[in-house]
């Protein structure tokens, strides 16, 4: 206990004094705050959420990414073999795999990192010396600095407006888009043009859905507008509001407006969405946003697809789209939560076989492969079946016409014998 208090002391002298710093390239001003697109709007990571295209696919990856289990092996020699959660040490496999801190469960907290990386293009997991939990930092709070040494050192500041200076080594960093390896761009830094195209279509839309799909015009009225009592602005005012009143809203679409003989004639002077193309513009620019997060189309239900395909739709969707997340996290986590000596035989692996969830008779020929193959015990094939195991149950199979391979090169049969006679007949 002694020694665990004197090292939290120095840790906290370390972090305590200001560093020389050497200011790093900081968030691009789409993570700050937004920039006005050409568009005119205002884009922001959680404004583009107000889009159903760019939200469902952040909420695809992340819910995708967050599904899957977790994991910690051991390797030595020809053996490996899965490390379990321990919960009286609290070691690594129980932190991703049942309990990361004292709020989160794994889903929550691999998802919350997830959706960090996505639209603020960093995640920072801090694992502070002396403390067997993971906490996921605001990446909006966290700016990495240099020391005048060279030490990479991330400022944090709480939510209660408390700076802190937290060392490399407690920070597991995740990024994307990375141009310098130390700070990351989110994917709505790139799509932001995209994305201020739709959020400006949709309040078109907006604004011609409330009125009833009535366009814009112009009132043509024969000679002055001034009434014995008002002025002329007065007089286009009540026309106006007449007007509108009359045919405004979709409660009103189909109206009629009466007027007096001052009304000589209206003309549209927009064009209808229809004659625009307007729907097909909005649909194109759905494809354009799920291009900039690498989702394919058949995930927002959209494209052709075939139940035949999907099981090979899903293996190029995790290669293409999921494994750059997940290359990223196992090797950041091998570096961060293993010390040097356990670098060597223990690694961190996410079970991509889980995504790959097949139908039941394809699962069957699956098995039963690995089984005559010897490449699966029958145990290891019931566990995936979440059936118990049985006592003659670990043993290899292979099918009994099968013959290895000699070091001369000679095919040696079950029984021992070379040179089989008759072709193994």
């Amino acid at each position: 206990m002694a020694i665990a208090n004197a090292i939290r002391e120095i840790h906290n002298a370390l972090t305590t004094v200001p560093a020389v710093a050497i200011p790093t390239p900081n968030y691009d001003s789409i993570s700050m705050g937004g920039t006005h697109t050409k568009a005119g709007k205002r884009v922001t990571p959680e404004v583009s959420k107000t889009l159903s295209s760019a939200y469902r696919c952040g909420n695809i990856i992340s819910d995708d990414i967050a599904s899957m289990p977790f994991q910690l092996f051991y390797r030595m020699g020809g053996t490996i073999q899965r490390i379990e959660p321990d919960p009286l040490l609290r070691n690594m496999p129980y932190l991703i795999e049942i309990s990361p801190n004292r709020w989160m469960n794994p889903f929550i907290f691999k998802k919350t990192s997830v959706l960090w990386m996505i639209y603020w293009g960093n995640a920072y997991i801090w694992c502070p010396l002396g403390s067997r939990e993971l906490f996921v930092l605001p990446a909006s709070n966290v700016f990495p600095e240099f020391d005048a040494w060279g030490n990479l050192w991330y400022r944090f500041y709480s939510p209660s407006g408390k700076e802190r200076l937290i060392p490399d080594v407690e920070i597991l960093h995740l990024m994307i888009n990375s141009t310098d390896g130390i700070n990351g761009k989110s994917v709505i830094t790139y799509a932001k043009e995209t994305i201020g195209r739709q959020l400006g279509a949709h309040e078109t839309q907006d604004r011609i859905s409330g009125k009833g799909l009535n366009p814009a015009g112009a009132l043509y009225v024969k000679g002055s507008l001034k009434g014995p009592d008002e002025t002329a602005g007065e007089a286009r005012k009540k026309i106006k509001s007449e007007f509108l009143d009359a045919i405004s809203g979709s409660e009103n679409s189909g109206g009629v407006a009466i007027f007096d003989e001052k009304i000589e004639k209206f003309e549209s002077i927009t064009m209808k969405p229809v004659d625009a193309q307007f729907l097909e513009t909005m649909n194109f620019t759905d494809l354009e946003i799920a291009n900039f997060f690498g989702l394919p189309l058949w995930k927002l239900n959209q494209g052709k697809q075939s139940y035949e395909s999907n099981t090979q739709q899903q293996i190029d969707y995790l290669q293409t789209t999921l494994n750059p997340y997940l290359t990223q996290w196992e090797q950041a986590a091998r570096l961060k939560w293993l010390r040097t000596d356990e670098q060597t035989s223990q690694y961190f692996r996410w079970i991509r076989e889980s995504l790959l969830q097949m139908d039941p008779k394809s699962q069957a020929e699956y098995l039963k492969t690995m089984l005559e193959s010897g490449q699966m015990t029958p145990n290891e094939a019931r566990q995936i079946k979440d059936m118990s195991s049985y006592k003659e149950g670990d043993g290899h199979y292979f099918a009994a016409n099968m013959a290895n391979i000699g070091e001369d090169g000679k095919l040696i049969s079950a029984t021992g014998i070379r040179d089989l006679p008759n072709g193994g007949k």
